[in-house]
Formats: C-alpha cells, structure tokens, sequence
C-alpha cells in the first residue's frame, strides 16, 4: 500500500509544470540558442532530475524535457521516466506547434497525452487516457509545454497580463498570466536577472504556477515553482547548462 501511494506521488512529482505563452508569432530572432540544461526537482520529500533540451532542424524545432526520479524514489519506483516533447515547424516565417507528447513509462500510463495540430483547419487531434477526439481551436493555441518555448525572448511592451488558450489534460482550457519583469534571483549558476511569470487556469483552483525566466539566458527558465492556497508543492530550479 505504501509503495502503491508512493508511486502515485511520483507520477504527480513528474507532472512538469505548465508556463506561460505570448500571442505573437515565433519567429527565429526569438529563439534561444541550442542548449542542455538540468534542475533539481522536488516534491515533499521526493526528488528527481529533469534534463531539457532545445534543438534546431532545417524548418523544425524539437524541445524535449525527461524527468527521472533519484534518491529514495529511485530505490521506491525504479528506473521510471516522464517525457515532454513539443515539436515545432516553420509555416511563412514563424514556427508553429504542431505535435506534443507526454509520456510516463511503467504501468501506469493515465497521464500520457498526444496531440497534434492542424493549422489550416484550426483543429488538434487529442489522445488523452486512451481516448481520441478531435478539438476545434482559435489561433494562438498550445499545449502547457509548447508555451515555455513562446517564453524564452524579451518581453513585448506592455505584455503583463493576457490569457490564451491551451490544450490541457485533453481539453481546451484558458490560461491567465502575469508578468513581473526585472527581478533577481540567486540560483546554482549565479544571480540573475529575472523575469517572473505567474500563471492560473480561469476559473481553476487555488493553484498557482510561476517561472523565472533568465535575460542573460537568453530567457532559458531557471525556476519553477507549483502552490497551492500558498504552499509549495513542487519545484525544479537549474544546476547545469551547456550550450550546444
């Protein structure tokens, strides 16, 4: 019994946080550099390792995050794993989600979710807990990983508080955010200046997620952080990064 709650806790542990979007386009000016990057995550006592990637192909855009547990939940799950990758690709000069995956290995797979995006119809066909469907969407749509990418560039003036649309969980969902920009913060890599992302579904729970996003970077985040009515329940924050 404690092993079977301590794996659900995990699977909640790898449930990476979602972040913020933009409505302009993405273009290649605003793109970070290629990179390696690894955080430190926690969960109550639980902690785990999350390794993220960005790359560059000829028209195409992969930005892929995995998160392995460590330490006691190593010994308690095993060699259990969660995959976040968001492809994008290029259509009249700025670069459009068109496929997202997220998938935990082991057992137990209700979290796993498939999309894919088809821009000239405006739709996304959904799999989410084995079950498919097909979601009519307004422009400026994205999965609550795509958006951390839409993050990583300066901020467009006077772009503090917006919501947009994300597809979450399988269906289409509103996402209100604000932006607090010029903060510092001290990480692992230094003290750096920050901005500072805070986000909430419309009409959801008490639940808040805020990221940090790091101008000398090249808007790369370097925190991250899930509360609710408050209190921390997960965090991840940067220790390594290598440009590629």
């Amino acid at each position: 019994m404690k092993k079977t709650a301590a794996i659900a806790l995990l699977y909640f542990l790898l449930a990476a946080p979602g972040w913020a979007c933009f409505e302009a386009p993405l273009r290649a000016q605003d793109l970070p550099p290629e990179f390696e990057a690894v955080y430190e995550v926690r969960k109550a006592n639980l902690g785990a390792e999350m390794r993220l990637s960005f790359r560059k192909g000829d028209n195409r855009l992969v930005y892929e995050s995995r998160i392995s547990p460590v330490g006691i939940a190593a010994l308690i799950v095993g060699n259990q794993e969660a995959l976040y990758r968001a492809v994008f690709e290029k259509t009249g000069g700025r670069y459009l989600p068109v496929e997202f995956r997220h998938e935990v290995t082991g057992e137990n797979t209700k979290l796993n979710e498939h999309y894919t995006f088809d821009w000239n119809e405006h739709t996304a066909q959904v799999r989410y807990k084995d079950r498919t469907s097909t979601l009519k969407i307004p422009p400026h749509t994205f999965d609550t990983f795509s958006m951390q990418l839409f993050m990583m560039r300066k901020p467009a003036a006077g772009n503090s508080d917006r919501t947009c649309s994300i597809i979450s969980r399988g269906r289409l969902a509103n996402l209100e955010y604000g932006l607090e920009p010029d903060l510092r913060i001290k990480t692992k890599l230094g003290s750096l200046a920050v901005n500072k992302v805070v986000r909430k579904k419309s009409g959801g729970k008490n639940t808040t997620y805020t990221e940090w996003y790091a101008e000398s970077l090249h808007y790369i985040p370097v925190r991250s952080e899930k509360s609710r009515d408050g209190k921390t329940e997960f965090s991840a924050h940067i220790t390594e990064l290598r440009w590629l």
